[in-house]
Formats: C-alpha cells, structure tokens, sequence
C-alpha cells in the first residue's frame, strides 16, 4: 500500500486556518491521496523533515519579514521538501524589480522608474523628468496594495517625506504584526515609481494559470480614493473573457518569467498574471506567484489546481 505524502498548505499569522477555498482544495489533494493539513510558515515548532510537499497558499504578510521568508524556503530546501511553487521563483518574484527583468526581455509593463535600496530620489523630479501627471509608488517588496500610495506633479514636493519617513506596516496596510519594516524608510526598502494606469478605471485584468496553461480570468473595479489604503479593499470582481491575443501575450510574459528564472512554466502549479489592457496590448503589472488570490470556488477550479499539483509533482 502507497503511503501518502505529507502536504503542508502554508498559511501565515494573519489567515492561520484554511479559507473556503483551502478547506475545499484539502479535501481535493486528500482525493488524490495526499495526508494534506494547514500549516504556518512562521510555526518554530513545525519539524519541516516531516512534509514531503509544502504548498504556499494563504502566506499573506510575508513581505513584512521578507528575511524571516527566505530563512525558511531555505529550511524547507534543507529538509527536502518540495515547495510549490519552487524555491528559485518565489525568491524571484519576491522583490517587484523582477519587472525591470522582464521589462529588458521585451515584456510590455506599466512604465516605471526604479528606485534601489537607500537611494533618495526626488519624486517630483521622477515625474517631470518622465512627463507624468500622475504616478503610483510601491514598496518593492510587497503584496496587493500593501504601502502603496499615488502622486501627482502638484502633490509630489509634498508627498517627499512621506518617500522618506520611516515606513510603518501597522499605518500603511492595517497590519499589526510590525516585523522588518517597521522604521525603515520607503526608499531604504527600495521602491518602484510607476506611471498612473487610468485604464485602472476599466478594470485590472487577472489572468489564472494552472501548469502554464491559462484556464479563466476576471476584471477588478475599485473606487479611485481606495487605491492604496488597504491592501483588502473592496473591489467588484466581474466576469471576464480576454480576447486570444491578450490571453497570447500573458502567457508570454508568464514564459519569459520561467525562462529567467529556469524554470518550466508548466512546473509552476498555479500563477496569477496581473495587467490592463492599453490600447489592444496587455501590460503587466505584477506576477502573482507566491500566494495569489485564485477564486477557486467562484470559478469551479479547485480539482484543477489539485490535479495541477498532481501534474508538477509527477
């Protein structure tokens, strides 16, 4: 008789137990044979040597110990565990400068100006330099919404010190779990000045894929005053059908992120490819690769994601 391999599906301090979705994707990997169960990433009290397989679903917060994160996908490599998606992507795509990479591929991306760890730029300087009206930053590392905020040429002498001052995880996404953010600076931590996307307006475009192959795809509509309050702002999800060519040219930029890293797209079980639509082109604006939002149960998925699991594993 086949013993079944230990799966651990990694959650975080902020979501411990299993979502809806989770719960149902458990049930589904245990169909398949696996002794699957919820498991925190930061638990120290976790002997990783006892999972055979450690899928990364609801780690939400983990840019606020990003150190602390990369610590343990070294633990979990250690112990011969098999992290899903792999170790070498989810350190890539960790730090949103992995645009810049696919930027230089050919990968149309929002255009945007990158500031490195303890550079202090001038923002209004960014945008006049670059003829921006408007522009959002972002930490580099973080999820969602999660400290970004938007400027303007009329805004930006006055939004300098808050480029500045010391960064607060607490004040600027809600989160009370502080960690290795807490009193550094924005552009200490590094940080992305992208041009405002007004076609933000008609909806951010969320492409899933499952082994490289795109299975479904929805639109997100936000208020403007929401962007970059909450990383779990409300947002109207609606129905979404890309046309070939989009869903063609997302699945290029998913190809040419694997092919940077060496990986096989068709080896990542699950990803989330993040754009909008400007004049007939698809252009990103992040890679959901460690713990997207997937909709599962919206988008009757969760066999596929199990059966994907399957797929990468075999």
């Amino acid at each position: 008789m086949m013993i079944p391999q230990r799966l651990g599906i990694v959650t975080g301090t902020d979501a411990p137990e299993l979502t809806a979705d989770g719960k149902a994707l458990r049930e589904a990997l245990r169909s398949h044979g696996f002794d699957a169960e919820a498991v925190r990433w930061m638990d120290s009290s976790v002997d990783w040597s006892d999972f055979d397989v450690a899928l990364l679903r609801s780690c939400w917060k983990y840019y606020t110990r990003p150190d602390d994160f990369r610590d343990w996908i070294s633990t979990v490599e250690d112990a011969g565990v098999t992290l899903l998606n792999p170790p070498d992507v989810v350190r890539w795509s960790m730090n949103k400068s992995y645009l810049s990479e696919l930027d230089a591929a050919g990968v149309p991306i929002i255009p945007t100006a990158w500031v490195e760890p303890g550079e202090r730029p001038n923002l209004e300087t960014i945008l006049r330099e670059r003829g921006w009206d408007e522009a959002v930053v972002k930490p580099a590392i973080g999820t969602s919404s999660a400290g970004a905020w938007k400027t303007s040429l009329e805004t930006a002498a006055r939004d300098q010190p808050r480029f500045e001052e010391p960064f607060s995880a607490a004040r600027r996404t809600g989160s009370t779990a502080g960690g290795e953010t807490e009193g550094q600076t924005l552009s200490s931590r590094g940080a992305l000045v992208q041009e405002f996307a007004p076609e933000v307006a008609d909806g951010e475009r969320s492409l899933v894929f499952f082994c490289g192959e795109y299975s479904y795809a929805w639109q997100s509509f936000r208020a403007p005053d929401e962007f970059g309050v909450d990383p779990n702002f409300d947002a109207e999800d609606r129905t979404y059908e890309p046309t070939e060519e989009i869903v063609a040219q997302a699945s290029k930029a998913l190809e040419t992120a694997a092919k940077l890293v060496g990986v096989d797209a068709a080896h990542l079980p699950y990803a989330r490819v993040d754009g909008i639509e400007r004049d007939g082109e698809f252009r990103l604006m992040e890679l959901e690769l460690i713990e997207p939002y997937l909709d599962l149960g919206g988008h009757d998925a969760v066999g596929d994601l199990a059966d994907a699991v399957v797929s990468v594993l075999d």
